[in-house]
């Protein structure tokens, strides 16, 4: 923990208070004094004159877990002000695992959020069966961001049910075996649990929450209050039929429980349905005002996806089809897209199937970014639609010729799949039915660079076009998630609370475009955003940036789901 004291800036303090001049002193990582000219007692001094000291900003859906192992400096979240990430979402985290079941874990982490399983098998330590171990060794590892964890669902059903768990409802026995490791978890400083009702793993099997009852959902919910706290993370199935009843299971579960917090990822706006994200956000209100306390999730940042033909999930609405073609390599995979079943497989599916990552009804986002013969260069920045056009016949068949002429590695990305409407996507993060996260950093690492979208925030809706001052803004990003989700003692620059803050001036803040870098453990690549033009960054009053470059202190810690707000 640093001792640090911040001088001659601009104080917008989190709480939506308009800005001021004061300055801030941290003692042994917490605020203990903010306002004029406070005389330095043997801190470190930070000048922020000509800036804006505003709370460390909270990314309240990331899946940093792996990584934190091999990059705690989780390069680079520092760079655009990210001092605190929740980590565990959309039903998955690293623990708890038995060592029986660490490959079927890896690997089902790595299909849905895209991520090489060489570095889970490389970077992670793997020293833990228990959450509270897990614990222990990510303090024991340190990163440059706080962590908030929570416990994902279909790894505590695998911890408890084993092989069982992707194929039934648990007896009341396993229940209570759930209940029980999730209480320890509580105790020991654990934000609560996620849980999807939308994954599926590589072969198409659903995950093991699918196939929680209601009774399953309750007697976790029951177990968040017992403790007196408790978040629950989780992401309908828009691609299904009842996405508004799974909203409403997990309302019904967490309603009767006090300081129980459900929030749901996957508002997006799109130009399919531009209604769509305005009647969820309604339908979330209509619940909150029925007593769950329960928010949906937002980020600010258009869905694009890079298509890695050896490691996606964006097929994974298509199983019959394109994503076998994931579950194949080299010359299988050659042979495969010239099989004439396979096509014929493939065109069925891709008429049938409306609702998909990937978008095959909308083949105009499809984008071609290289190639591998100079004859098809005229095609970069050209679509699919383009090319159907050109050349006649299915989609599927064109797409598979295409892969085949470029040598199974042409560069698609699916740009534009939602949120590419900026009109909409703001009047969607006004409202103030909304938080504002969700970057899900740390995921599709060689899909997407997802980090970055509080500097996108910030520079777009703030700065460009107006859709917040720039007070709101900070709000959205720190206190509007201190008082909405839980995170108690974090969020706002007074005294007591964490000493977490970034310095920077508006006009300096640039969201650049995502390159691929070679770091990743194995060496292989993950896309990358550059810096955000953030001064200086600061975890627990230690800096952890400083005009974009990593410091190399790594002061942050697992977080207590259970701290109190301070007085």
């Amino acid at each position: 923990m640093g001792n640090l004291i911040v001088k001659n800036g601009l104080l917008i303090d989190g709480t939506g208070s308009p800005a001021r001049r004061a300055d801030v002193r941290i003692r042994d990582g917490v605020v203990t004094e903010v306002g004029p000219d406070l005389a330095p007692d043997g801190e470190e001094v930070v000048d922020a004159a000509g800036a804006y000291v505003t709370p460390g900003f909270i990314d309240s859906h990331t899946h940093l877990d792996p990584s934190m192992f091999w990059d705690p400096g989780c390069d680079p979240m520092p760079q655009h002000g990210v001092t605190t990430a929740l980590i565990g979402n959309c039903s998955l985290s690293l623990a708890p695992v038995k060592p029986e079941h660490l490959d079927e874990v890896m690997d089902v982490f790595c299909y849905i959020e895209d991520m090489p399983i060489e570095e889970f098998r490389s970077g992670v330590p793997w020293n833990w069966q228990t959450w509270r171990e897990y614990r222990d060794s990510m303090n024991a590892n340190g990163a440059s961001l706080n962590m908030a964890s929570l416990i994902g669902h279909s790894m505590l059903r695998i911890y408890v049910m084993g092989e069982d768990a992707w194929t039934r409802a648990a007896t009341d026995a396993e229940i209570e075996a759930m209940c029980a490791e999730l209480a320890d978890a509580l105790d020991a400083g654990c934000y609560g649990i996620s849980t999807s009702f939308f994954d599926v793993d590589r072969q198409g099997r659903f995950v093991p929450t699918r196939f929680a009852e209601q009774k399953e959902f309750e007697a976790l919910a029951a177990t968040m209050g017992r403790a007196g706290h408790g978040l629950v993370e989780f992401i309908p199935n828009f691609t299904g039929e009842t996405p508004l009843e799974e909203i409403k299971r997990i309302a019904d579960a967490t309603a009767p429980h006090e300081g129980v917090i459900a929030v749901w990822n996957g508002l997006l706006h799109t130009e399919m349905a531009p209604e769509r994200s305005g009647e969820l956000i309604a339908y979330s209100q209509s619940l909150r005002d029925g007593g769950a306390d329960i928010w949906p999730i937002a980020s600010p940042r258009t869905v694009d996806f890079n298509v890695n033909w050896e490691q996606t999930m964006v097929f994974m609405m298509l199983p019959e089809g394109w994503n076998r073609i994931m579950l194949v390599e080299g010359e299988a995979r050659a042979a495969m897209l010239r099989d004439p079943e396979w096509r014929k497989v493939a065109r069925e599916e891709w008429d049938r199937v409306d609702k998909s990552l990937f978008p095959n009804t909308r083949i105009e986002h499809v984008k071609f970014t290289s190639v591998t013969k100079p004859e098809n260069e005229r095609w970069l920045a050209k679509s699919l639609k383009d090319l159907v056009e050109e050349r006649g016949g299915h989609p599927s068949d064109v797409f598979a010729d295409w892969i085949l002429e470029n040598d199974l590695e042409p560069g698609v990305v699916a740009a534009g799949v939602s949120n590419s409407d900026v009109e909409g996507v703001a009047e969607m993060l006004v409202d103030d039915r909304v938080i504002v996260s969700a970057s899900d950093a740390g995921a599709h690492v060689q899909m997407m660079c997802a980090a970055g979208d509080t500097t996108l925030f910030l520079t777009r809706h703030v700065r460009e076009r107006g859709d917040f001052t720039l007070e709101k803004a900070i709000w959205e990003l720190t206190g509007a998630q201190s008082e909405r989700l839980g995170f108690k003692d974090r969020g706002i620059l007074a005294p007591g609370y964490a000493g977490d803050l970034t310095i920077f001036d508006l006009d300096e803040l640039s969201w650049g475009s995502e390159f691929f870098v070679s770091d990743l453990p194995s060496g292989g690549a993950r896309l990358r955003r550059p810096p955000g033009g953030f001064r200086l960054t600061a975890c627990n009053g230690v800096v952890t940036q400083r005009d974009g470059e990593l410091t190399g202190a790594n002061p942050g810690r697992v977080l207590d789901g259970g701290v109190a707000r301070p007085s």
